[in-house]
């Protein structure tokens, strides 16, 4: 079976630092951002554990309306549609076209796998630039369970007729790599900046997503 590594999006491929002016203008420190999206994945892993679905873009309006009570100031009425406009049209990692085009040149079959909606995942491949080398853009909407819950990456193998001994998950976040272990897929953590792993559950290989990738290859086949 060919081999399939399937694909985190948000800071892993995206980079959520074009967000920052929008914050800066909000709230006069581009470190809101990331206190943000932190909010996002802290709402989302919460629910996922509650078993109380919510799509992840209810989460980032929400998360808006937590970091204004957080910081003790009022969200602009118009950041809302702000984020979800500049999220559909995040620019790739400088590091991205060259990690995947190693991936592709080695024989995997590159699957995105993400929290986003699918008419999100869609918008941001049409501008990211690299969805000619992407074979399926699958959102785990449907499936009622958002990453790192189990059932999201077993969704996503169903969707594409993936076993979890076929599978690798490359992702920047200590989480999505847990969830993926948990499920009996392979793991590679691509180290982006204010990123750590799980001590307790570690990736298989770890480092720059082109050194990533390149250390992939030989271990796509199934070999140690």
């Amino acid at each position: 079976m060919t081999p399939t590594v399937f694909l985190d999006m948000n800071e892993t491929l995206l980079d959520l630092s074009a967000l920052d002016p929008l914050f800066a203008g909000a709230f006069g420190d581009m470190g809101a951002r990331k206190q943000w999206f932190n909010l996002v994945l802290q709402l989302a892993l919460t629910h996922t554990v509650l078993g109380e679905y919510r799509d992840f873009s209810v989460l980032g309006r929400e998360a808006l309306s937590a970091l204004g009570e957080a910081r003790g100031e009022a969200v602009p009425g118009e950041l809302p549609a702000q984020v979800a406009a500049t999220m559909r049209a995040l620019p790739a990692h400088a590091d991205t076209r060259e990690g995947l085009e190693i991936l592709r040149a080695g024989g995997a079959r590159l699957v995105c796998l993400t929290n986003n909606k699918q008419e999100v995942l869609d918008a941001q491949l049409a501008q990211a630039g690299f969805a000619d080398l992407v074979d399926r853009a699958v959102s785990v909407d449907p499936s009622g369970v958002l990453k790192p819950g189990r059932g999201a990456y077993e969704y996503g193998m169903a969707q594409v007729g993936a076993t979890p001994q076929d599978s690798w998950l490359l992702a920047a976040h200590g989480w999505d790599i847990s969830g993926a272990r948990a499920a009996g897929l392979r793991t590679a953590f691509v180290e982006r900046p204010g990123q750590a792993q799980n001590p307790l559950m570690r990736a298989d290989v770890s480092g720059s997503l082109p050194t990533v990738a390149r250390a992939l290859i030989g271990r796509l086949g199934g070999q140690a």
